[in-house]
């Protein structure tokens, strides 16, 4: 029996060997993280102590959103200007631009350990809506995720 044929035959076992060599893995990288928080006074997201803050509102020229919501509260708008930055995200993503190149870079911060807050002026209480910021954090987390098997 060729090495195919014990993977054809015992496809169990190596799904487990892959599995714990991705977790010795995770256990071993440093553990940082990356969230979103709120920048309203009175919002309960707020950077914790060793959180780096990473401004993700339009100051940022990359990663702000260039598509405006006049009124926070026209929940119909913010779903628009949040799928249109989006379409601009993904456009980005394909052609690895400078979003991409942005986004890379903080996810490599935090697969170093460093643990990130992205802020915004939308997420979180005493609004708690729908925000890029999502989009950002999905795609940070999508590529920690990703490993080669």
């Amino acid at each position: 029996m060729n090495a195919f044929d014990s993977r054809r035959a015992f496809p169990d076992r190596d799904a487990s060997h892959a599995a714990a060599a991705r977790d010795q893995i995770r256990e071993s990288a440093p553990s940082g993280s990356v969230r979103l928080g709120n920048k309203r006074k009175g919002a309960a997201a707020k950077p914790r102590p060793g959180e780096a803050v990473v401004d993700i509102d339009r100051c940022n020229p990359i990663l702000g959103n260039p598509f405006i919501l006049q009124n926070h509260r026209d929940d119909a708008r913010r779903a628009e200007v949040i799928a249109l930055y989006k379409k601009k995200f993904d456009a980005d993503l394909a052609r690895g631009g400078p979003m991409s190149a942005a986004t890379e870079k903080l996810a490599e911060r935090v697969r170093a350990g460093e643990r990130l807050i992205l802020m915004c002026w939308c997420h979180g209480a005493p609004l708690d809506k729908p925000c890029h910021g999502d989009l950002i954090k999905d795609r940070i987390e999508k590529l920690l995720a990703f490993t080669c098997d």
